[in-house]
């Protein structure tokens, strides 16, 4: 599925209308060929120019859901089979969030459309830790996805989306062990090592032994990482390795560690483990968060940021929640 769906226009619908909108929305789908809410519904939707706007702009977003619920089972979860009270929020939260909304439906779409038929995959929230065949030990973070493919010859992991953190197992067959991502090939030399897919690169972090990177068909392009180091890779793409952090991994135990990092990257990490937008204002984005997390509450999290930070939450809806200065 292409994921670049065209962006809803900029909107400025005010929330008590879009939520009114909503609501005829789900009494139209519930009244079926009923003739006096359709009137009802005639006469809200000439009673102000703002009524026709606000409806003509939820079409489109309805629309645009259902293109992404297709092939993304978390969104059409969210859209079709929660509570009305969880669908009226996403709907309303993306009636007033105009071309952002379009951005996180784009973001949806192209995230859960890729990998989505993968041999494991994790959903977003939740981590899995497993033993395979050879007694490596796979652990996969929030929203990931892997193919597996042992053979006679060799043992292969393609990472199509997300994290994993591997400690690779002694064969006794003595099959070479690669990881294929888009961005090149991983041979591990006997090691402990996490590998990230970003938007334009992958991120390899070795914590044990040593790791092979080949970003092209010829030698020239391999790099090797040891224990202690990490570095983006692509090809074409050239980084000087640094210090790998062991803190990066917290997430197979359930943790979100941080160390001076600053608040907008932290929620950048922290919304990898919940759906929706989280964001702060750029005022506030250098703030500095420190300590341990348990991820299992991400809501948690959030209070405790306002606690210990001069914040507070705005929260549109549990889907769309934005961190700004403290009043």
């Amino acid at each position: 599925m292409n994921s670049a769906l065209p962006r809803s226009p900029t909107v400025d619908i005010a929330p008590d209308i879009a939520a009114q909108a909503v609501d005829w929305l789900f009494e139209l789908q519930e009244a079926g060929d009923a003739e006096a809410p359709r009137r009802a519904f005639a006469d809200w939707l000439a009673a102000h120019p703002e009524h026709r706007r606000a409806w003509d702009h939820i079409q489109r977003v309805n629309g645009r859901l259902q293109q992404v619920a297709e092939h993304a089972p978390p969104v059409r979860q969210a859209l079709l089979g929660g509570p009305r009270r969880q669908r009226r929020e996403l709907l309303i939260a993306l009636l007033t969030a105009g071309a952002s909304g379009g951005l996180w439906l784009n973001s949806a779409s192209g995230r859960q459309s890729t990998g989505w038929l993968a041999d494991l995959r994790t959903g977003v929230g939740e981590r899995r830790t497993l033993n395979l065949a050879d007694g490596s030990e796979l652990s996969l973070n929030s929203d990931s996805a892997v193919d597996l493919q042992f053979d006679a010859t060799r043992r292969q992991l393609t990472l199509q989306r997300g994290e994993i953190l591997i400690r690779t197992g002694h064969d006794a067959q003595a099959r070479p062990f690669l990881v294929r991502t888009p961005y090149g090939v991983l041979r591990p030399l006997g090691t402990r090592f996490a590998v990230r897919l970003l938007a334009d690169a992958g991120q390899l972090a070795v914590f044990e032994g040593a790791v092979a990177i080949q970003t092209g068909d010829d030698t020239a392009t391999r790099q090797v990482l040891h224990a202690g180091e990490q570095s983006r890779f692509a090809p074409g793409l050239a980084v000087v390795p640094r210090a790998a952090d062991e803190n990066a991994v917290a997430w197979r135990e359930g943790m979100l560690v941080a160390s001076g990092m600053p608040l907008a990257g932290f929620l950048a990490e922290l919304s990898r483990h919940r759906y929706g937008r989280l964001a702060c204002a750029p005022e506030i984005a250098h703030l500095q968060v420190s300590g341990s997390y348990p991820l299992a509450d991400t809501e948690r999290i959030l209070d405790a940021l306002c606690a210990s930070l001069p914040v507070r939450i705005d929260a549109l809806t549990r889907y769309w929640v934005t961190l700004r200065p403290a009043a």
